[in-house]
């Protein structure tokens, strides 16, 4: 049987679900998602979870009401895991040379499960030069990626319970709309809580409503969020440059009537806050104000600068 190691599909945002005329990154994210997992699924012939969402640029702005294409293809595989090279374009969009625009991409792994029991693939056997090479990156970035893991699951962040005045925390009950394959819900909708957390935490910094996520994704999902539960997204300003801000991000989750909950997912983004015409605004800077906040800062910036150059890129030949 043949099987599809490749996948393009559009979406466009309705302006009344974005009043600033901007797509939001959880958004954009969540179409990634979409087009990442229907690949995965696809190639395994089974459902697929998200272990780790690759780090995203965002390179250009995605106008509400515009087309915009989300395409992905698989480029590795290994044991239960399918990696997924994917980027979004926007079509109506040209550069120089007369392409679609690219607004981001990414590359992200999911792994093939049955009852909670990982499953080998199907071997995904590259046969072009540009295939090849693209193999050889996504298992040079699965080395580099544990590496950024163990860096990030050793952050000295406040334990649950702890009061930080920049910690900003959402919580809620993981709804239907969001449930995926298995009663769980998709890693795109996580994706777009740690968005939304971010944004409120760096609104609260700028004290401006409109705030965008530059720099987001290397999400690592630890375990699934299922349906009905009780979910704590925490958010915690840990740096700031001149014209960004660094936001470290946890989620919690767990049934609703136990007290202590598992992490579920952790990473950091980059968010700017920026004016009518699309500038980015100076910000006022974070001075840590303890030895393990310092710790926090100086860990941030070096897992944003690791990500930034452990990023996917897209080669067009097939």
């Amino acid at each position: 049987m043949m099987r599809s190691g490749a996948l393009s599909l559009d979406f466009r945002a309705d302006s009344f679900d974005h009043p600033s005329g901007l797509v939001d990154a959880g958004t954009a994210i969540g179409w990634i998602d979409k087009v990442g997992y229907a690949v995965a699924a696809s190639w395994s012939g089974t459902y697929v979870r998200a272990r780790y969402m690759g780090t995203m640029q965002f390179r250009h702005p995605v106008p509400v009401d515009m087309r915009v294409t989300v395409q992905g293809r698989v480029v590795r595989t290994h044991g239960a895991a399918v990696h997924v090279q994917l980027r979004l374009l926007l079509p109506e969009v040209l550069d120089d040379d007369g392409r679609p625009v690219v607004s981001t991409s990414t590359l992200s792994v999911y792994y093939a499960e049955e009852d909670g029991q990982m499953l080998q693939v199907p071997e995904w056997t590259p046969s072009t030069p540009d295939q090849i090479e693209r193999d050889e990156r996504a298992r040079v970035s699965s080395v580099e990626r544990r590496g950024i893991e163990q860096v990030m699951a050793r952050l000295p962040f406040p334990e649950p319970g702890q009061e930080h005045e920049e910690m900003t925390t959402l919580a809620f009950i993981a709804p239907m709309a969001e449930a995926s394959v298995g009663g769980t819900v998709a890693a795109g909708a996580v994706m777009r809580w740690l968005d939304e957390a971010a944004g409120v935490c760096a609104a609260r910094w700028t004290g401006h409503e409109n705030v965008v996520a530059v720099f987001a994704g290397g999400v690592r999902f630890v375990r699934p969020v299922k349906v009905g539960d009780l979910v704590r997204v925490d958010a915690l300003l840990v740096h700031t440059s001149e014209r960004s801000m660094h936001v470290a991000l946890r989620v919690h989750a767990g049934p609703r009537h136990q007290r202590d909950h598992r992490l579920v997912a952790h990473s950091i983004a980059v968010m700017v806050d920026v004016t009518r015409e699309g500038r980015a605004e100076s910000v006022r800077p974070y001075a840590p104000g303890s030895p393990a906040a310092h710790r926090l800062e100086e860990s941030a910036v070096e897992l944003v600068r690791l990500r930034s150059e452990a990023g996917a890129v897209w080669s067009d030949p097939s």
